[in-house]
């Protein structure tokens, strides 16, 4: 699926306000799953879901391992499976209810 022009410019314009850099992007329909880290940082990795009819982004902190953030790169794709993290994105509107 193709990346529309103002979902980028809503995920490139977010990414310095977070003081991070993009580093993982799996968009769908009603929603984008970023991984953003702090340069230079190798554990500093964090979740966020845009959800696009809001525009609003949701920080995703994951309780249960108990670290609160702070994951590295090669972390990403099993935290995105074991805690379902696409399916969040996929359907945002779960999120604003958590909120």
């Amino acid at each position: 699926m193709g990346r529309d022009t103002a979902t980028d410019r809503i995920v490139f314009g977010f990414a310095p306000y977070a003081e991070a850099r993009i580093a993982k992007w799996v968009q769908f329909p009603r929603g984008v799953l970023l991984f953003l880290m702090v340069p230079g940082d190798a554990e500093s990795g964090c979740f966020y879901v845009l959800d696009r009819a809001r525009g609003i982004f949701y920080m995703l902190d994951i309780p249960e391992d108990g670290r609160w953030g702070g994951y590295r790169l090669d972390e990403c794709d099993g935290l995105t499976q074991a805690f379902a993290l696409k399916q969040m994105a996929e359907k945002p509107r779960r999120l604003r209810a958590m909120a």
